[in-house]
């Protein structure tokens, strides 16, 4: 009987000392579980902070592209889809490539135009986004030719390389390199977009050389619009800027022909792009109507065929006796 106590008492302290152990193991995990999350919510941060700037311009790239192959190309709701995702995927990549290079070389002038982003707001150091600026130059191009093949990498490369001489080194900081690269950079995303999206249907090179064009003439002549809200920030981290170079003066008719140049290449373009819709709709509707024309007296002259042999058929039954 003493035995059996025994047994049961120590059975019945192991069960209890099992029962104990999960709960020695749950503050560990939570406290990892806290920290994991506290690290994504805090890179999300950083992101967004970084990301917002230029978000629009490569939102217009990514859209733009989209939109060229749906109108050109119409395909299902699922293909439509997946291509945006494609597109959306590319866009935010491009961006975090351009963006965490901006940062992480030029911090200085952030303190003054953009304190909300990551390094001025005290997010994270230079020295973090120096790490993030290797991982993501690294990992890009891997992740792109992994996924879209060989081309869309080496876009991607290009656009890495032209973002090294105008922000890293050597600094090709002049007004027209600004623009130049502008200009460029929306040349090569393109091409990369056109690489990501060219298995979903006809690329349409004709068609997006002449849009690139367009582009390109409207970025070289407008892009320095957004230095008229940034020459402070430009003066102290020493940018030469077309705003810097110019007298008051100067800006004031700067300002007045870019907004000519607007007015003039909007205008021009869009009455380019109604003569061409208006040719082209001439040219469909001349076609119909030949089209329906000819049916027409292939049709009349069918029925005159049917109606001679007919003719000829009762002219014979009733000139022979059988």
């Amino acid at each position: 009987m003493a035995l059996y106590i025994f047994r049961r008492r120590d059975t019945t302290g192991s069960l209890q000392g099992k029962s104990k152990l999960p709960s020695k193991h749950i503050a560990p995990l939570n406290a990892l579980l806290l920290l994991v999350l506290s690290n994504i919510q805090h890179e999300i941060d950083v992101t967004i902070r970084l990301l917002r700037s230029n978000a629009v311009g490569f939102a217009f790239i990514a859209m733009g592209g989209i939109l060229t192959r749906v109108i050109l190309s119409p395909t299902s709701m699922a293909e439509a889809a997946s291509s945006t995702f494609k597109a959306a995927c590319v866009g935010v990549l491009c961006n975090y490539v351009f963006d965490i290079a901006n940062q992480a070389s030029s911090p200085l002038e952030d303190y003054v135009n953009k304190p909300s982003r990551p390094i001025p707001a005290g997010l994270i150091s230079v020295n973090q986004a120096i790490f993030r600026w290797i991982l993501t130059w690294t990992l890009g191009p891997i992740m792109i030719y992994s996924c879209f093949g060989l081309w869309a990498a080496l876009h991607l490369l290009h656009f890495q390389m032209l973002i090294l001489v105008c922000y890293v080194w050597p600094r090709w900081f002049s007004w027209f390199m600004r623009n130049y690269f502008a200009s460029v950079s929306y040349f090569i995303l393109s091409r990369l977009l056109n690489q990501v999206l060219v298995a979903r249907g006809p690329s349409n090179q004709n068609s997006s050389l002449c849009i690139g064009f367009a582009v390109f003439i409207w970025l070289m002549a407008t892009m320095h619009i957004q230095e008229f809200y940034d020459v402070e920030g430009d003066r102290k981290s020493d940018r030469k800027t077309l705003p810097m170079l110019l007298s008051d003066k100067g800006l004031k008719t700067l300002r007045a022909g870019t907004s000519m140049f607007i007015i003039a290449f909007g205008s021009g373009y869009c009455w380019l792009e109604v003569q061409r819709w208006l040719e082209t709709a001439w040219w469909h509707r001349y076609a119909c109507c030949n089209k329906f024309y000819r049916a027409c007296l292939r049709t009349e002259y069918r029925r005159r065929i049917r109606l001679r042999w007919t003719r000829l058929l009762i002219t014979f039954i009733t000139t022979h006796q059988f």
